[in-house]
């Protein structure tokens, strides 16, 4: 008689936390955008079925909204914390939330580009959409109030200087060869922040350059 043949078993799926999907759709985002990105592809690159990704997200929607969900606590706090210093003069408060928008982009890249758009199109979210317009317009209150005190140049109009301002900063944090550099380290990045607020704001605040 003869044996019938034995089948095959599948090993089991990995087990993924919602750590391990987030990590995984943060990436597959930076690498193709969020448009160009399904969650069949998230679920190939963990290695798991699509049915275990709905245990931690419902749609790509709600994905995206929780991969660029620290971006947006980073930014509140900067704001918090700008809008707590309202005693410091105005082109200082301009500076230090410049400074700590740059150095949270340093200290997570992929999320930040995701963010800001740096290496194309902005997240599509409404909430980082409305994330995005409060950062633009603090800073471009910022600006007025320098310029109306005499801190800064007052030849452009504060909405567009505040992104210009924001462009160039994301633009050259997200610019960081991150893949030569290792896993970058926020505390490292004070004389790369350093330069890039040297160029677009202190040029902007005409009479305070560092000496």
């Amino acid at each position: 008689m003869t044996p019938r043949p034995v089948a095959a078993v599948r090993p089991p799926s990995p087990r993924r936390g919602r750590g391990d999907v987030l990590a995984a759709a943060a990436a597959l985002f930076h690498e193709r955008g969020a448009d160009a990105t399904s969650m069949h592809d998230v679920a190939a690159r963990l290695g798991v079925t699509k049915a275990a990704l709905y245990r931690h997200v419902r749609d790509r929607a709600e994905l995206l909204r929780a991969v660029t969900a620290p971006v947006r606590a980073e930014m509140r706090d900067a704001l918090a914390a700008s809008a707590a210093a309202d005693d410091c003069p105005a082109a200082d408060r301009i500076t230090s939330l410049l400074d700590a928008l740059a150095r949270a982009g340093v200290a997570d890249p992929v999320r930040h580009a995701l963010f800001w758009g740096s290496d194309g199109a902005p997240s599509r979210d409404p909430a980082d959409a409305a994330c995005r317009e409060t950062v633009v317009q603090r800073l471009a209150q910022l600006l007025e109030q320098a310029a109306t005190r005499g801190e800064v140049r007052d030849d452009m109009a504060p909405r567009i200087a505040a992104r210009l301002l924001l462009g160039a900063v994301t633009g050259a944090v997200a610019g960081r060869d991150t893949a030569r550099s290792g896993v970058p380290d926020p505390a490292s990045s004070t004389p790369v922040v350093t330069a890039l607020l040297e160029g677009p704001v202190r040029s902007l605040a005409g009479g305070r350059r560092t000496r």
